[in-house]
Formats: C-alpha cells, structure tokens, sequence
C-alpha cells in the first residue's frame, strides 16, 4: 500500500508560515548592538532546519536548497564565523518574504516542482 504524501502538503504549508511568522518576529526583535542573541539564532536555525526537512520530504527543492543556504548562513552565526549585523537580519528579513512567496506560489500550485 503506498501513501500519496501530498494530501499532507496543506499541512506544511501552514505550519511553514507559522514558522516564518516566528522567525520574522525573532529577526525584528534582534539588537544588533548587542551581543548576539544565541536564543533567538537558535530558534530562527531550528525553524529553518524543519523546513528544510519537510520541503525534502514533499519534494520542494527550491525551499529546500533556499532554507539549506540560510540554514548554512545561520551555521556562521551560532559558531562566531559570521556577524549578526543590520544587513544580515534584512537580508533573512527578506528571504522570509521569499519564502513566503514560494509557498504561496506552491499552495496555489503555480510552481512548477
């Protein structure tokens, strides 16, 4: 018996949003004058980890190998290589808009897989 996994598409594309309104509250409540806030990087680097995931499960590349390369950002922060600074926090700022644009896009099946 197999499973048709895409009646679970749905599911994820709210949770996606979910994790995406947390991430952009996370990311506007960033000083970027103070040291690092490790908790939210790590709430932030977790949300974008289980995306990353789901899209693989579902097949939605192009969230997968955005969210890899954010999730790879992200890495660089948590370990010191990399600065959080107000052009970073934009820039993830904007890559949540992105995202928000391709589920959209995916739910509505626009985008082509």
């Amino acid at each position: 018996m197999e499973i048709d996994i895409s009646q679970f598409h749905q599911s994820f594309f709210e949770e996606s949003l979910e994790m995406l309104a947390d991430m952009e509250k996370a990311l506007l409540n960033i000083d970027v004058n103070q040291p690092t806030d490790k908790e939210a990087v790590n709430r932030i680097f977790r949300a974008m980890h289980s995306m990353k995931g789901g899209s693989a499960t579902f097949g939605f590349n192009i969230i997968r190998d955005f969210t890899h390369t954010l999730e790879s950002y992200l890495t660089q922060i948590r370990n010191g290589s990399q600065s959080l600074t107000k052009e970073s926090v934009d820039l993830m700022l904007k890559a949540v808009d992105c995202l928000r644009d391709l589920i959209a896009d995916l739910s509505q099946n626009s985008l082509s897989l």
